[in-house]
């Protein structure tokens, strides 16, 4: 397992085994939202008018902010209004989804799970984050949105990496976290000499994102969070992992996923994760419940 750690020598590993242009990289118009957003007076218009020429990534905008996340009393037609009423950063949050799925551009059943879940872990990671008085919600969002981007390239890459995938897309079992069987990196390791924390890892670097963010996808598998010396790197870990569970657990309730661990059993191995968000099991069960009434 500490061969895994090794952030260093395992992404190099990783470059060699996948070519590392066939991660898709950041498309230009993210970039150029980036530039100026990050100017000290960002011009809303400017930014508008870059989101307008597209047109897919207008309406996927639209139907975001219109959505019940949001709960905007009154629907959102235009791309400068929405980012009036939203703010800058979950606007970027919102481009970087649109262009995160723009770019696997996949119909294939296995990817709608990815995307599925990474959209569900990123909008629980937000509110867990507000819940725990995170400094960055829009940090949350990034990282349970990216967690899992690996995922998809491991599915282009390897022909059998299908039938592993459900296990890569949802959280580790107390049984592999025990010992008492291989966890989904060690059985990607075992069979590709890598594993999908590290290839997101290496997406997430391509597309710029934060270093915070890079380490909460790197280690969103490894319970110790104890590794960090970054207070606010092990807070974004533990938040991702809670989300990483709750998406997962809801979406067995609903019938969507494999079955996982009822939240007693998994508070027991991840009280170093809930003790550092300031919770315990019965917060756990209360986030689940308000969780699941948002959905129905």
């Amino acid at each position: 397992m500490s061969d895994l750690l090794d952030v260093k020598n395992y992404v190099s590993t990783t470059e060699e085994l996948l070519s590392y242009t066939s991660i898709p990289p950041q498309p230009k118009i993210v970039s150029d939202i980036n530039n100026e957003i990050n100017r000290p007076n960002a011009d809303l218009q400017t930014v508008s008018d870059f989101i307008s020429q597209d047109v897919t990534m207008s309406s996927r905008l639209l139907k975001v902010v219109n959505s019940a996340f949001y709960g905007l009393r009154e629907k959102v037609d235009s791309v400068h209004r929405a980012l009036s009423l939203i703010g800058i950063k979950n606007f970027k949050n919102i481009i970087l989804a649109s262009s995160l799925r723009e770019a696997y551009g996949s119909k294939d059943a296995n990817f709608e799970k990815f995307w599925n879940h990474s959209m569900s872990t990123a909008s629980i990671a937000s509110r867990i984050a507000q819940k725990v008085n995170f400094h960055s919600p829009e940090q949350a969002y990034l990282a349970g949105l990216f967690h899992d981007c690996g995922v998809p390239i491991l599915l282009k890459s390897y022909k059998d990496y299908a039938d592993i995938v459900d296990d890569a897309l949802s959280v580790v079992p107390v049984a592999s976290l025990s010992g008492n069987s291989k966890s989904i990196i060690g059985v990607e390791h075992e069979r590709y000499k890598t594993h999908h924390c590290s290839v997101g890892y290496l997406i997430a670097k391509k597309w710029n994102m934060s270093e915070i963010v890079c380490n909460a996808i790197w280690h969103h598998h490894y319970v110790k969070i104890d590794i960090h010396s970054d207070e606010v790197t092990k807070k974004l870990v533990a938040i991702v992992i809670l989300a990483d569970y709750m998406s997962s657990l809801i979406s067995s309730i609903e019938g969507g996923g494999i079955a996982v661990d009822p939240e007693s059993e998994w508070a027991k191995m991840h009280e170093k994760v809930i003790s550092e968000l300031s919770m315990n099991v019965d917060s756990v069960i209360d986030l689940k419940e308000d969780l699941l009434s948002m959905v129905q």
